[in-house]
């Protein structure tokens, strides 16, 4: 009897391990990584907290669903009213991957902390001026509803010479071939996902595949130096899913 008790403590102990390491948290696409970048763009500092050079953060907790869908978005450690409004807005804006064990999704609760620091804002923003889209009769969308290509009436087009059609010259001109993928005589196709906001920024950038050597990071690097005109769909502009492939090839001239 003793012995079967202690197997069976063994059992349950080993499962639950298991069952530990096949759990996974709900993960923002593209990673906090990701997240990071779009607060850079898309965040709107409160003036009154601005010139206030607040600092701090925001908690906003929500549910996760299965399907990736957050629910019940509300703030649980407040920093300012209007900084509260803009993190939730914020929030809403990223895409999840559900929590899951063994592969299969579930719902769960999860938080998450938008920052905001006025000094590294006004910083940033000295430096690096966000996407000025060219103005527009059309309203923005304010339901945050995502949109596929075939769901719209005009794509998103990118704001460099020749639009859509010029976008392969842009991605080939501007594309700087990573050192350690070039000395590995890594080659090959990089395919990136992102969502094209009202505003002319992307948010949830992702790769969809692993090229390594450099070669994915450099995607989006270049992903994120193209602002956008958003889409349109029913006389609105809408957030917009894009995808991109960015090719990587040795040029042999060049060894």
């Amino acid at each position: 009897m003793h012995r079967l008790t202690i197997f069976l403590a063994a059992y349950f102990i080993a499962t639950a391990l298991a069952s530990a390491q096949d759990f996974a948290s709900p993960e923002p696409y593209g990673g906090k990584a990701a997240v990071g970048w779009m607060l850079e763009q898309e965040q709107h500092f409160p003036a009154e907290a601005l010139a206030a050079d607040l600092k701090g953060e925001v908690v906003v907790s929500f549910k996760v669903l299965a399907n990736g869908t957050a629910q019940g978005i509300h703030v649980t450690l407040p920093l300012d009213p209007a900084c509260d409004a803009e993190a939730v807005r914020l929030v809403k804006l990223i895409r999840w991957l559900p929590a899951s064990v063994g592969g299969t999704p579930f719902d769960t609760d999860h938080s998450i902390s938008i920052p905001f620091n006025a000094k590294r804002y006004r910083k940033l923003h000295a430096k690096a001026t966000p996407c000025q889209r060219p103005p527009s009769a059309l309203p923005d969308d304010e339901s945050n509803a995502l949109h596929t290509d075939k769901e719209l009436d005009s794509l998103a087009v990118p704001m460099i010479p020749d639009g859509l059609r010029g976008l392969p010259n842009y991605l080939t001109s501007n594309l700087m071939y990573p050192p350690e993928a070039f000395k590995l005589d890594i080659k090959g196709k990089v395919t990136i996902e992102f969502v094209v906001e009202t505003s002319g920024n992307i948010s949830n950038l992702r790769t969809l595949n692993f090229l390594g050597g450099g070669c994915d990071d450099e995607a989006m690097r270049l992903a994120r130096s193209i602002c956008w005109i958003p889409a349109i769909q029913d006389g609105k502009h809408v957030r917009s899913i894009m995808k991109l492939d960015i090719l990587f090839r040795l040029n042999p001239s060049l060894r």
